[in-house]
C-alpha cells in the first residue's frame, strides 16, 4: 500500500541570514552544481509570458496581462490536473512584464490567490545531429555512398548496426514488433509520404496552428530531423530501404520546431514551452504512450514539469536525449524526474565523445555518426544520390529513438499490464548491457539497451516514490524555491525542481533512498529578499519504496 508521510522541517530565515543556523551549508560543503543550476545559462523567449492559474479566474488573468500590455494576445489556454495554463504573446519583453506583474501582485493580494505561477518560455533546440554534410572522413563518405549504389536489402542491412546492437532482430523473432503501440515523435514533423514510412503514421498535431495532421501527410515543416528519428523507431519492414526497431509501431508527429512563427523567427525554431505542453497533452489524449524527444535546453519550466508529471501519472513514458555537449550539465526535458535520459554509444560499444555525461543518464543507445535512416523526399540536399531518401546522422538525437523503439516492443508484450513509467525505466536500465564501468556510470548510465533482455526478464516490483514539497514563510506560501534532491547513493539521479506561486512542488517517479534536500530562494522579488540573502541550506529525508511524503517547510520571516 502506498504510504503518505508528512515531514515538517522548521527553518529560520533570520538565523540563516545571521549565519547561526546549524543546518546551513556553506558553498564549500555543497556538491557541485546544486540548486541554482537548474536555470543557469537559460535563454528565454523575449515576448512570451506563461501563467498557471486557478479555476474560474481566466478573465482575471487576461485582464491583468492586458492592463500591462493592451496588445497582448493569447497563445494557448488548456487545463492540467494541477493548474490551468494560459500564455500570451506580448509587445513588452519578458523581464519588463515580469517586473510589472510582480508589482501588480504586491499591490493586490487577491490576484496572487488566483495565480499558481508566472514564468517565461525558455528557448530550446534540436540536439543537432552530425550529418552527411559535416562528416569529415572521406573514406567513410566513400563507403556510405556505396549503400546507394546497390539497392539490395541485404546490403542496406549491413549498415543497420544500431538495430542489431539493441537486439531488435531477436525481439522480432520472438514475435514482438511494436504492434498496437503509438510513439509520439515530438520534433520537426515527419514525412509520411516516404516509402519506408507510408502507412506507419497516425494523425499528428501542429500546436503552433492547432491543426490536426493527416496520417499520410508530410508534416516536416521544421526540417528533416524528425523524419530521421521516426525511421529509426518504426520504418516498415517492406524490403525497400531501412527498418525501424519496432516496425509495426505507429508514429504520431507532434511538430514543435516549426516555420511561420514570429516568436521563433519563422525558420523552424522552437515554438515554446507552452505550445509543447499543449502538444504533449494532445498526443496523450489521442493515444500516444511513448514520447520521443530528441531536443532540449536549459531552464526549468514549471509548465513542462507539471505536464510531463501528469502524463506519467497516467502511464505515459518520456524518453529524451541527454545532449551533445560532452559536459556534465542539466538539460530539459531529459533531466525532469522520471524521464529516461539517453546517451549515445558507438558501434564498438563505447560512448561517443560528444554525448553529455551526468548522474541523470539512464541508458545509452547507438548514436555514433553512422546511423542510417529516412529523411524527407524534399531534402535532396542530404541524399547521397538523387533517388534515395536516406541519410547518415549521429548524436543523442539518434540514440533516443532506439530506446523509444525498444520500449514500444516491451509495451506490446505487456499489453494491458499496468506497468508504471517508473517500472519501465528501471527495467530498461536493469536489462541493459554494461559497456563502460560495471553497474552505473556517468557516461552510459546503466549501459546500452538490450531489447532481447528486456523482453525475457520480469519487470521490477518496486513502485518508486513521489515527494510533495510545500514551502511557507510564516503562514504565507514561499514562491519559486529551488530544490535539489541529492541522493547519498551515487547510482541514483539528482532531482531538481522549483516551487510555484503557492509554494508547491511535486517530484514524482523517483528512486527510494536517503536524500540531502537543498533549498534556496530562486525568486527573491516575490519575498522581498535581496539577492545577497539567497543563501542555501539543507535537511536530509529518507524516502522508501511506495512512499508519497508531504514535506512542509516553514520559515520565520520575522
Amino acid at each position: 500500500m502506498m504510504k503518505r508521510l508528512i515531514i515538517v522541517l522548521f527553518l529560520s530565515v533570520i538565523l540563516l541570514l545571521a549565519g547561526c543556523m546549524n543546518n546551513s551549508v556553506q558553498n564549500s560543503q555543497q556538491p557541485e552544481g546544486i540548486v541554482a543550476a537548474i536555470d543557469k545559462g537559460a535563454e528565454v523567449m523575449s515576448n512570451v509570458v506563461i501563467v498557471g492559474y486557478k479555476d474560474e479566474y481566466k478573465q482575471d488573468i487576461v485582464n491583468l496581462i492586458k492592463s500591462i500590455d493592451e496588445n497582448a494576445t493569447v497563445r494557448v489556454d488548456f487545463k492540467l490536473d494541477q493548474t490551468n495554463v494560459i500564455s500570451f504573446s506580448t509587445s513588452i519583453d519578458y523581464s519588463t512584464m515580469r517586473e510589472k506583474i510582480i508589482s501588480k501582485l504586491k499591490a493586490d493580494e487577491s490576484l496572487k490567490e488566483k495565480i499558481n505561477y508566472v514564468e517565461p518560455s525558455y528557448k530550446r533546440y534540436l540536439i543537432e545531429p552530425i550529418t552527411n554534410d559535416n562528416l569529415k572522413d572521406t573514406e567513410l563518405l566513400t563507403k556510405t555512398k556505396q549503400i546507394y549504389a546497390d539497392q539490395q536489402e541485404e546490403f542496406f542491412e549491413k549498415y543497420m548496426w544500431g538495430i542489431r546492437k539493441v537486439k531488435a532482430p531477436e525481439a522480432w523473432q520472438m514475435g514482438y514488433t511494436g504492434e498496437g503501440v503509438i510513439v509520439a515523435v515530438v520534433d520537426t514533423g515527419v514525412d509520411g509520404t516516404h516509402p519506408d514510412l507510408q502507412g506507419q503514421l497516425v494523425e499528428g498535431y501542429r500546436p503552433l496552428t492547432g491543426e490536426t495532421l493527416p496520417a499520410a501527410s508530410d508534416s516536416s515543416f521544421g526540417g528533416a530531423h524528425g523524419t530521421h528519428v521516426a525511421g529509426t523507431i518504426a520504418a516498415s519492414d517492406n524490403s525497400i530501404g531501412v527498418i525501424g526497431v519496432a516496425p509495426n509501431a505507429k508514429i504520431m508527429p507532434i511538430v514543435i520546431f516549426d516555420t511561420g512563427s514570429p516568436e521563433t523567427g519563422g525558420d523552424g525554431s522552437y515554438i515554446g514551452d507552452d505550445y509543447v505542453a499543449q502538444g504533449f497533452m494532445w498526443a496523450f489524449e489521442n493515444g500516444a504512450m511513448i514520447f520521443s524527444n530528441s531536443w532540449g535546453g536549459k531552464g526549468y519550466s514549471i509548465t513542462l514539469a507539471h505536464t510531463i508529471a501528469q502524463i506519467m501519472s497516467y502511464g505515459g513514458i518520456f524518453v529524451a536525449s541527454a545532449g551533445n555537449s560532452h559536459t556534465d550539465e542539466i538539460h530539459y526535458p531529459s533531466c525532469y524526474p522520471g524521464v529516461i535520459n539517453v546517451a549515445a554509444s558507438t558501434a564498438q560499444d563505447g560512448i561517443t565523445n560528444f554525448s553529455t555525461r551526468g548522474r541523470w543518464v539512464t541508458v545509452a543507445a547507438p548514436g555514433d555518426f553512422t546511423i542510417l535512416s529516412t529523411v524527407p523526399l524534399w531534402d535532396t540536399y542530404e541524399f547521397f544520390d538523387q533517388e534515395n531518401p536516406y541519410a547518415l546522422y549521429g548524436g543523442t538525437s539518434m540514440a533516443t529513438p532506439h530506446v523509444s523503439g525498444v520500449i514500444a516492443l516491451l509495451l506490446e508484450k505487456l499489453g494491458s499490464t499496468e506497468a508504471t513509467p517508473y517500472q519501465i525505466r528501471k527495467h530498461i536500465a536493469a536489462t541493459a548491457d554494461d559497456i563502460m564501468a560495471p553497474g552505473f556510470d556517468h557516461d552510459s548510465g546503466w549501459g546500452r539497451v538490450n531489447a532481447e533482455m528486456a523482453l525475457t526478464q520480469d519487470l521490477p516490483s518496486d513502485e518508486g516514490a513521489n515527494v510533495y514539497f510545500e514551502f511557507y514563510v510564516d503562514t504565507d506560501p514561499a514562491s519559486y524555491v529551488y530544490v535539489t534532491l541529492y541522493p547519498q547513493d551515487d547510482t541514483i539521479p539528482v532531482y531538481y525542481g522549483k516551487s510555484d506561486e503557492n509554494g508547491s512542488l511535486p517530484i514524482v517517479g523517483i528512486e527510494p533512498g536517503v536524500y540531502d534536500v537543498y533549498m534556496a530562494y530562486g525568486d527573491a522579488a516575490y519575498l522581498g529578499i535581496s539577492t545577497s540573502e539567497q543563501l542555501t541550506y539543507h535537511e536530509s529525508i529518507t524516502i522508501e519504496n511506495g512512499d508519497n511524503p508531504y514535506v512542509h517547510v516553514f520559515e520565520s520571516g520575522m
